[in-house]
């Protein structure tokens, strides 16, 4: 009798793993689908943050269906959710006595949206770094380089209707503006150069191609936030590679690796400008400012001084949305847009959220953490686009909300896995209760 209770128990064991696996699978297919359609963010008409595309769908769904099947949300990203939500107060706060109340409501779901997935890709790295942070990077990689390579292919006539994939003669591809474009290539690109220092397989070198068509697709995107975006992470991510390596040998295959990568990125630039019209846009868009910088009337310059302005004279904000309604043009400043949307409370929250991300992460990079590369990546990455966000606006990109979750996961994930906190049986128990979900 005990004999046959004993099998049955071991039965129902194997039954949970089992639906767990299930579960397991669906949850990893789900979260693979919705990164590999993430190249796709072109919307017709309107505003791109209040259009949805098939990558906003599917995240939302994604995210319904993991949670409720086991995903939670770890407590040590209270403080970046307690941030956001400081800042979504101030947006609801300041967009009572807004002018066009109708555009308020579509900013502050898209914005919740937006903090949502951040979120929950934080929370799906301290569930399971290993295969999820396997799942995001390959999936994200693939949806840039397709995205690449089309754009690549538009540019050089190579696909039917080419000119829509093209803005101003200069790639935007499968996203509204090459400005979007481009810097959404730039965490894929590091990940492939991680992957080739720290790979000792052949087959690995097939991937050499796919970072060429990355920078490539950077290259024609004429984006300077991109190129500029490009070598701050790339600086960054040698820097913190370096200091954190293991052995000579890592190093001489990190060197080996940038070495590849720069006479690659050589030939790239070589080859593109032998083109007459690559060559004469590239000089154009190579200076450090252009005419719309530096007008006196509506220049980007121009109008962030007009919003400092308004930020000093109205502290409460001036409501989500509107400042380009009214004005005509945004700031092209991240910062200041937030500050004119929220008010004060809205700003300074951001302004902590971005200062707090970028210590702790750093300061996690530092860390022996078994992912400790891809966290490289990650805070490289999120660094170099918090640079690019004082010249353009990217609290609607929604690569940048993925990267700070990977940065936050990354950060719970060392927090958790400290020798200080490792003693505390409470924690340890709830680490492993979250890391069921994918195992």
């Amino acid at each position: 009798m005990d004999g046959w209770q004993a099998e049955i128990g071991g039965g129902r064991v194997r039954d949970r793993i089992d639906r767990h696996t299930f579960w397991s699978l669906i949850c990893s297919g789900l979260l693979a689908l919705t990164l590999a359609t993430s190249f796709y963010v072109k919307t017709g008409g309107g505003s791109e943050a209040s259009q949805p595309a098939p990558y906003d769908l599917l995240l939302i769904l994604t995210m319904a269906f993991t949670f409720a099947v086991g995903l939670r949300f770890p407590r040590d990203l209270r403080q970046p959710a307690i941030l956001w939500a400081l800042l979504l107060l101030g947006y609801a706060f300041s967009g009572i006595g807004a002018l066009y109340i109708e555009r308020v409501t579509d900013f502050l779901l898209v914005s919740t949206y937006l903090v949502l997935s951040m979120l929950f890709f934080a929370s799906l790295v301290v569930a399971n770094p290993k295969r999820n942070l396997a799942i995001i990077w390959w999936a994200y990689t693939a949806a840039a380089v397709f995205a690449a390579a089309l754009g690549c292919a538009a540019y050089f006539g190579l696909v039917p209707n080419a000119e829509s994939f093209l803005k101003f003669s200069r790639v935007r591809s499968t996203f509204n503006d090459p400005n979007v474009f481009g810097p959404f290539l730039v965490g894929p690109t590091l990940f492939l150069i991680h992957r080739l220092s720290t790979s000792s397989q052949r087959r690995d070198l097939l991937l050499v191609p796919l970072v060429g068509i990355l920078f490539l697709g950077m290259l024609l995107s004429f984006s300077r936030g991109a190129w500029g975006n490009l070598i701050v992470a790339g600086g960054i991510f040698l820097v913190l590679t370096w200091m954190t390596a293991s052995s000579a040998k890592q190093i001489a295959r990190l060197t080996l690796a940038v070495s590849l990568f720069g006479v690659l990125a050589a030939c790239v630039v070589a080859w593109a400008l032998s083109s007459d019209a690559v060559s004469e846009l590239f000089e154009q868009r190579f200076s450090l400012t252009q005419s719309y910088d530096v007008s006196e009337d509506g220049g980007r310059f121009a109008v962030q001084e007009k919003a400092i302005e308004t930020i000093l004279e109205k502290p409460f904000g001036i409501g989500p949305s509107q400042w380009s309604k009214i004005v005509g043009i945004d700031p092209h400043n991240v910062f200041l847009n937030v500050f004119l949307a929220g008010g004060w409370l809205s700003g300074i929250a951001y302004v902590v959220l971005v200062i707090t991300t970028i210590f702790l992460g750093l300061r996690s990079c530092l860390a022996p953490l078994p992912f400790q590369g891809l966290q490289i990546v990650a805070v490289a990455t999120f660094v170099a686009h918090m640079g690019e966000a004082f010249i353009v606006d990217i609290d609607n990109w929604r690569h940048v909300y993925l990267l700070m979750g990977l940065v936050w996961g990354g950060i719970a994930y060392a927090r958790i896995q400290s020798p200080e906190v490792g003693s505390s049986g409470g924690r340890s128990v709830r680490s492993t209760q979250v890391d069921g979900f994918a195992a």
